[in-house]
């Protein structure tokens, strides 16, 4: 299956449940996709990320360029400053085509909180990290929860916003997580 076919597969899924993502070249690009998205109408140009994430080789560019454009980026510290911000920004180890899922590995509580309380969460993949079906993923996987100093001890894979359909059977979106995830695939 070509690169094509695997975006335009997750794309369906993602789409399917609610979510958005987009196919990007560089980060430049990312950083245009979450300034002018709808999470920020009518709000402050505020962001979460993890801590240590503007540090980051591969990321912490995005941080920097969305400071350049008049965006507040703060490190995530504690739930109830993270709580019903308005977005979050954070990346996957990898994602899912079959599902239009992202695998999120984390191993402290702070960088977890961004894809969990925040309103919106946008989520940075490399385009290499884009397998077909989650059995095609296994050795990553392997790879990440070894034992040693690597290791991620908290792995959740995210299928769109958050939704339950237990509150009187009534489906309701971004109860116990945001209301809007946006998959940003960066072709490296």
């Amino acid at each position: 299956m070509t690169t094509t076919e695997l975006f335009t597969r997750f794309q369906q899924r993602i789409t399917a449940v609610g979510g958005e993502c987009y196919w990007l070249e560089n980060l430049a690009q990312a950083t245009d996709v979450i300034i002018a998205h709808k999470a920020f109408e009518g709000k402050e140009h505020s962001i979460v990320v993890p801590p240590g994430f503007i540090e980051k080789p591969l990321w912490g560019n995005i941080g920097t360029q969305l400071q350049e454009k008049d965006f507040i980026v703060q490190e995530a510290r504690s739930p109830a400053e993270v709580a019903d911000t308005p977005a979050g920004l954070s990346n996957a180890e990898l994602a899912i085509a079959e599902t239009g899922s992202v695998m999120l590995a984390e191993n402290k509580l702070e960088a977890r909180i961004v894809s969990m309380l925040t309103l919106t969460h946008f989520v940075l993949v490399k385009a290499r990290d884009l397998f077909p079906m989650l059995d095609d993923a296994g050795t990553r996987l392997q790879q990440l929860t070894k034992a040693g100093p690597e290791q991620k001890r908290y792995i959740s894979l995210v299928t769109g916003p958050s939704r339950t359909a237990d509150i009187e059977r009534t489906l309701t979106i971004g109860v116990q997580g945001p209301k809007a995830i946006c998959v940003l695939f960066i072709d490296d």
